[in-house]
């Protein structure tokens, strides 16, 4: 039972991502536009697919699918028939594939098995979008590496053991070429971990860090796994100064050792912190240090008043935008005050230097050629204020 649960897990996982919600009607007077039959049916296999409303996170909710789901793969057979070409026969194939696997898995039935084969082979030879024969395939896949055998299978016929690392490296392989390259090594790994295969699993994470470090969707999966995508590579970024000119790095500051500090005048760790800062830059800007400053406020005027009152004598950048500050985005800053260091030579030295600044900025002045320094990313430490809190 305990895989059983873990497939319905991961079938959740992978189907996740083709729930859209609706759209609001442009006109709410107007009267809604009554949906086509292949939609209706399309939300009826969703209802059915979906957890039961109410049904506390502790029921085992296998009972309640036993019955549900051969009510979903009867919805696709009846949309096979009446709605050959529907656009939604394609979302609703990757539904029947997963109720079909669930399904083998539950019962311990090969020609429930099969049936998901069926499926999933009629979805990869569609002009289904890239992403749903990805997902599709993924089933496949978990399929040939823990095949469904009947109850009474003896042990004598048991499979012969299957060779995992292949099995899912031709997957992803099959996408490297195509968009969804980078979701293909994401759904291997998670493939890998539902198997126990941590050879496997470290392997495509190697990969991702060394082919896909730049994806703003694969930094934060680095980053957890304890890997720094940035470290070594130039920090790139346009920058507007508080006086409204331009700041590009890393060209406008080659040759100086650069503090980098997310911050904001409405986040108490930030301004504590200022004193130090003052500190280091008194101490260092004759060596050849310089501080940026990219502030997440949103309002200019305040900034720009307590940067005068506190006297900030580096330079202070501003978007305007808050969280959704370009840099802060592409650098996937989820917690301030994040501090950085860029060397000489505009890479990325540290990540994370708060708490041990001085050092780093003394690592990175005695070479010109910056080495990456090992560092560990901290969990978001400060959120943005309510308004009640100003």
């Amino acid at each position: 039972m305990k895989r059983s649960i873990c497939v319905l897990v991961f079938a959740g996982l992978v189907f996740a991502a083709f729930c859209f919600g609706q759209k609001p009607p442009a006109r709410p007077a107007a009267p809604a536009s009554q949906p086509s039959g292949a939609a209706s049916a399309l939300t009826k296999m969703k209802s059915l697919m979906d957890r039961p409303r109410g049904m506390p996170r502790n029921a085992d909710p296998v009972p309640i699918m036993k019955q549900r789901l051969p009510k979903a793969l009867s919805v696709l057979a009846e949309m096979e028939q009446k709605y050959p070409k529907a656009k939604e026969l394609h979302e609703a194939r990757l539904m029947g594939a997963i109720a079909a696997v669930q399904l083998a898995r539950i019962n311990e039935d090969p020609s429930m098995s099969e049936r998901a084969g069926q499926i999933v082979g009629k979805i990869l030879a569609s002009d289904a979008p890239g992403p749903l024969k990805l997902r599709a395939d993924a089933h496949l896949v978990l399929l040939n590496i823990k095949p469904v055998l009947a109850a009474t299978t003896s042990p004598a016929t048991q499979p012969a053991k299957v060779d995992t690392t292949k099995i899912i490296l031709q997957f992803t392989k099959r996408y490297a070429k195509t968009d969804e390259a980078v979701d293909a090594v994401t759904i291997g790994m998670q493939i890998a971990k539902i198997v126990d295969d941590q050879k496997t699993f470290d392997k495509l994470l190697q990969q991702l860090a060394k082919d896909y470090s730049d994806d703003p969707r694969v930094k934060p999966i680095l980053r957890q796994m304890g890997k720094n995508p940035d470290i070594g590579k130039p920090f790139t970024a346009t920058l507007t100064k508080l006086d409204g000119t331009k700041l590009n790095l890393p060209k406008d500051l080659l040759g100086k050792v650069v503090v980098i500090d997310f911050w904001a005048i409405w986040c108490v760790p930030c301004v504590r912190t200022l004193p130090h800062l003052k500190s280091l830059y008194a101490k260092y800007k004759p060596r050849g240090v310089e501080i940026v400053g990219i502030s997440l406020d949103k309002d200019s005027r305040q900034l720009k008043s307590f940067v005068a009152t506190n006297k900030l004598g580096w330079i202070i950048t501003y978007s305007g935008k808050g969280w959704e500050d370009p840099t802060a985005r592409k650098y996937d800053i989820r917690g301030i005050p994040s501090v950085w260091v860029i060397g000489k030579d505009g890479k990325v030295v540290s990540d994370n230097a708060r708490g041990k600044l001085a050092e780093t900025i003394e690592k990175a002045l005695s070479t010109t050629i910056t080495k990456p320094m090992p560092t560990t990313r901290p969990a978001p430490t400060t959120r943005p204020a309510r308004k009640t809190d100003k």
